[in-house]
């Protein structure tokens, strides 16, 4: 800095000294008469601070250049002169009316200094500052009394101006209906009308000391500052939707926030002046009309996906009564040819006497494959009434679904001597003729599928299981809390494991017609009766170690 004028801070004369030197300053960098006040006002303030809170504070006056700015510069250095946080009133006015307020402290002394920009087109030169220089020297301070009458007046008019610029501002600002503010480039704030206080709860100190950081609502917060941060730096506006904490309700309201960058007389930004409105009413509407529309939108939706659903109904309406006259072909139609070959032969074996044993042997294979066809359109037909002949499900007693498939087997049951052994099932709501074909299905596997020379024992019992803990292999058709799970274990010859999927499948059979009788129809049955229960079935086995059927059904 180039020092011009030293003031030494003792007394209130000092005090009107220092402001007539720094008035003389502003005078000769060519500053407008305004402007001149304000430096002068600023450096007033500091140095009645110093004044107040130090011992020897000496005031220094001069020019600078910094970070490309021409600036008029005022020092206040004192030893024991200590700065609070926040600042004293005194110094966030002054501070209001510079460019810039430094406070620093060496160890040695605390300073204080201030900055106050000049326009571009008033250059410092080396040769305007020798000028300057020998006008301090050659200005005599005047009397206490003619400084007193000369600057009073001034001061009493330039008092009364502000103060009543002030107050209208304030009363202006006060009758709106939403939040008026002004701020520095932190976004700190420099004023707010009352709204804000009333509104948040909070003063303005301790709103610029957490940042609102209990006002703006957690997922807002960090987007509107990083948006502060951008524009500010940009000297933008600034626009932004949030949620403020309303003090009397704690409730969180939208409100829209808009701010403007504002310049001084050298075209520089360093405020920002702006509002806070509350949009809450409107944003509710907002969101009520989309809900709305979107309401609108899914009962379109769900218009249309019904007429499809009553569609598909009648479509499968029509191709479940083709399927059933296609059951009533294949239950007479297709069975009539097969009981006339079956006839004819016997009356074939009965009238003729002088058939070879060749030809009989060719008669009984003609029969057997019409038996077998015959047997294998009951099967197909039984398979296609489990989708279009369903009753309706009747709480029964699962023990008595298995006495009566039983007693259907009781001839296979006697001529094996089997060893059955039901245990403890429980009541289930069932389709009774199709439940009863699943284990009718089940039991005349295990019977059937016996070792040679050994008593088949099967075993049928049950037991529930959570629906969190079902196997990750099975799919039940119905979501239920519980299943039960209905096990059929025999002692048979068992199956390779890697055709579980295979014998759940129409017509596969993992053995020839030979060895077993059969369609391959049956396990189907099982499988389809299942899902029509909303349940699903699956298998465990090993060759030579019998097999388990688990039948999982849901019981709520």
């Amino acid at each position: 800095m180039e020092e011009l004028a030293k003031v030494l801070l003792s007394n209130e004369m000092d005090l009107i000294l220092a402001h007539k030197r720094a008035m003389k300053l502003a005078e000769l960098a060519g500053l407008s008469l305004a402007a001149q006040t304000t430096f002068a006002t600023a450096v007033s303030e500091v140095a009645r601070y110093s004044l107040e809170h130090g011992t020897e504070p000496i005031l220094m006056l001069g020019a600078t250049h910094y970070q490309r700015n021409q600036a008029l510069m005022a020092i206040v250095e004192d030893k024991t002169l200590t700065v609070a946080n926040p600042l004293h009133q005194g110094l966030q006015y002054a501070q209001r009316l510079v460019e810039k307020l430094e406070i620093s402290n060496t160890g040695l002394a605390s300073k204080i200094t201030l900055y106050f920009n000049l326009p571009i087109s008033r250059r410092i030169s080396a040769e305007r500052i020798q000028d300057w220089r020998a006008q301090f020297m050659a200005d005599q301070p005047l009397s206490a009394y003619d400084e007193i009458k000369r600057k009073n007046d001034q001061l009493q008019e330039l008092s009364q101006r502000l103060k009543a610029s002030e107050d209208h501002y304030k009363q202006v600002t006060n009758s709106l209906p939403l939040m008026i503010f002004t701020a520095n480039q932190m976004g700190q704030l420099l004023y707010a009308n009352e709204w804000v206080t009333e509104f948040t709860g909070r003063s303005i100190q301790s709103l610029n000391q957490s940042k609102w950081s209990d006002i703006i609502h957690p997922n807002d917060y960090l987007p509107f500052w990083k948006l502060w941060t951008e524009k500010a730096s940009r000297h933008q506006p600034i626009q932004y939707e949030f949620r403020l904490k309303e003090k009397a309700t704690q409730a969180y309201l939208w409100h829209l926030f808009s701010a403007q960058p504002v310049a001084n007389e050298l075209s520089k930004v360093n405020a920002w002046t702006g509002f806070v409105v509350n949009i809450d009413a409107q944003k509710i509407v907002g969101q009520t009309l989309q809900e709305k529309e979107e309401l609108s939108r899914a009962k379109e939706e769900l218009e249309q996906s019904q007429q499809k659903l009553e569609t598909t109904i009648k479509e499968l309406n029509l191709s479940n009564a083709k399927l059933s006259q296609f059951a009533y072909i294949a239950s007479h139609d297709l069975q009539e040819p097969l009981r006339k070959i079956q006839q004819f032969g016997d009356l074939i074996k009965t009238r003729s006497a002088t058939l070879s044993g060749e030809d009989l042997l060719y008669l009984d294979r003609m029969q057997s494959a019409a038996a077998r066809m015959s047997i294998l359109i009951k099967d197909l037909l039984t398979y296609s009434r489990l989708s279009t002949r369903q009753e309706e499900p009747i709480e029964i007693p699962l023990t008595q679904i298995i006495q009566t498939a039983l007693d259907n087997l009781s001839v296979s049951v006697e001529e094996s001597m089997a060893e059955i052994t039901i245990e403890d099932l429980p009541v289930i709501a069932a389709d009774v003729p199709q439940l009863t074909q699943l284990f009718q299905n089940l039991l005349g596997n295990s019977l059937k599928f016996r070792q040679k020379d050994v008593i088949p024992t099967i075993r049928v019992f049950a037991h529930t299981v959570p629906s969190t803990e079902l196997p990750d292999s099975i799919k039940p058709t119905r979501s239920s809390a519980v299943y039960t799970c209905i096990s059929v274990a025999d002692n048979g010859i068992g199956f390779d494991e890697k055709y579980l999927d295979r014998i759940f499948q129409v017509f596969q059979r993992l053995h020839g017609k030979n060895e077993f009788a059969g369609t391959g129809v049956g396990l189907a049955i099982c499988e389809k009766v299942a899902q029509n229960h909303g349940g699903a079935i699956t298998a465990t086995s090993q060759p030579g170690h019998g097999a388990i059927f688990q039948l999982y059904l849901p019981l709520a």
